[in-house]
């Protein structure tokens, strides 16, 4: 089925098709948000997967091929909370830092302190360390409900950031984004629509899949908050 049929089918709605050259490895081509991920083949495509938005264009359900939905629920625009069948993932933050991964599954709890670098990236936590190159691949994969890169959620099926809430899909491999920012060309998303963080991952971060931010500024604002709540401490 061409390309132009299947998009049709779904409307203004955009989709990301994985046309297949190894089962384990497909080439992925991707159009904005997601709300299917198709496996094509010689036959016919099958949906691995299909995502639903709320009224406030958040990325609020995920529902894999023969599993159960996972839900998302966000505080203050973070995804604070995943809810699969019976088990639950809750991150716990101060501000903009990850402190600790809270998981119950039948009334048993299991909390990881979480290990994070400057750049909110989960590098360690439980009998667990990880390695990320400078886009974000992580090594070993580790657990998918754990945050990866910049504190982000790794979307399992096709282990991509779904940033922005799931605005834009990057791919670490590729090192780029997988559709173009509306902000593009000629507003504040750059001439270079797909790029990420302006190619410099390394000193910048971009969680809302739009504008990057300097790491630098981040960093204050934390430091700020920090310093605010060492003096309500001294009243």
């Amino acid at each position: 089925m061409p390309e132009s049929a299947l998009a049709d089918e779904v409307g203004s709605l955009a989709f990301l098709l994985a046309v297949q050259h190894e089962i384990t490895r497909p080439e992925l081509r991707f159009y904005h948000r997601l709300p299917q991920v198709m496996f094509m083949s010689s036959a016919s495509p099958v949906v691995l997967c299909t995502y639903h938005y709320d009224a406030t264009d958040r990325l609020a359900d995920c529902s894999p091929a023969g599993q159960g939905s996972a839900r998302f629920f966000y505080q203050q625009n973070r995804l604070a909370t995943q809810i699969q069948g019976q088990i639950q993932h809750t991150l716990l933050r101060t501000d903009e830092h990850l402190l600790a991964h809270l998981s119950v599954e039948n009334n048993q709890n299991d909390c990881l302190l979480l290990a994070t670098d400057q750049q909110q990236s989960v590098i360690a936590a439980q009998g667990l360390a990880f390695a990320y190159t400078p886009y974000g691949h992580r090594y070993p994969s580790g657990p998918a409900s754990l945050p990866g890169f910049t504190g982000q959620r790794l979307d399992p099926i096709t282990g991509h950031y779904l940033l922005g809430n799931g605005y834009r899909a990057f791919n670490p491999v590729l090192m780029r984004f997988n559709s173009p920012d509306s902000l593009s060309p000629f507003g504040e998303g750059g001439l270079n629509a797909y790029a990420y963080c302006e190619e410099d991952p390394v000193n910048r971060v971009d969680p809302g899949g739009h504008l990057p931010t300097f790491l630098v500024n981040i960093l204050k604002r934390a430091s700020s908050v920090k310093k605010r709540l060492l003096r309500l401490s001294e009243i």
